[in-house]
């Protein structure tokens, strides 16, 4: 099947980049703080917050080579953003009831499901746009994309320390909520070729 360029189809995928860039802006600037809470060692958070490097390095090679091969009534890409998605916006939003609570295996345990869920959907969504978009024109999709996000982490600059002062939990669950949204928007209102998925039984 022949592509065609649809710049509102691009912008509607720059809503996964957007709600991805929210929640890790929101992770890398106060994720550490609450860990201090716990009387850890800079030497320690610093190592907490490369878990997310982890994850990439260990799945993102399988799951970008998995969603490819993947076929659904859905299509190849949206399976893993309606399972990581969600459950990445659902393990984000406890990580300020583990500090609310001062419970360290709490903050752990949300913290490394967080990034796994993350890790989930995260090349499927960088590939998703090749899959939709002709050859030449994927350099003016890229800039699109990359627009939406840099808007999440300019929103997250203007808007996450407002709400962190009105209380620490709300950038959490504003920003869990907005991923989940985005994410919303791109499996509903963009399309997979056809040629990616598979017929329903």
């Amino acid at each position: 099947m022949e592509l065609e360029f649809n710049y509102k189809r691009i912008f509607l995928l720059g809503f996964g980049f957007f709600g991805i860039s929210v929640i890790w802006s929101l992770y890398n600037a106060y994720v550490p703080i609450f860990l201090k809470d716990f009387a850890l060692s800079s030497f320690v958070i610093g190592i907490v917050m490369t878990i997310d490097n982890v994850f990439a390095i260990l799945l993102l090679p399988y799951l970008g080579v998995l969603s490819d091969k993947t076929r659904t009534k859905w299509g190849r890409r949206k399976p893993y953003i309606m399972i990581g998605a969600p459950l990445g916006a659902i393990f984000f939003m406890l990580i300020p009831i583990a500090r609310e609570h001062e419970a360290l295996a709490l903050m752990m345990g949300a913290i490394i499901l967080m990034n796994f869920s993350m890790a989930l959907f995260r090349s499927p969504v960088i590939a998703f746009m090749p899959d939709i978009t002709p050859s030449e024109y994927r350099s003016q999709a890229n800039g699109i994309i990359n627009f939406m996000g840099g808007l999440g982490t300019i929103m997250v600059y203007f808007l996450g320390k407002i709400l962190y002062d009105i209380h620490y939990s709300l950038p959490f669950y504003v920003g869990g909520i907005l991923m989940f949204l985005a994410s919303l928007l791109v499996i509903f209102l963009v399309p997979e070729p056809k040629e990616y998925t598979a017929p329903s039984k």
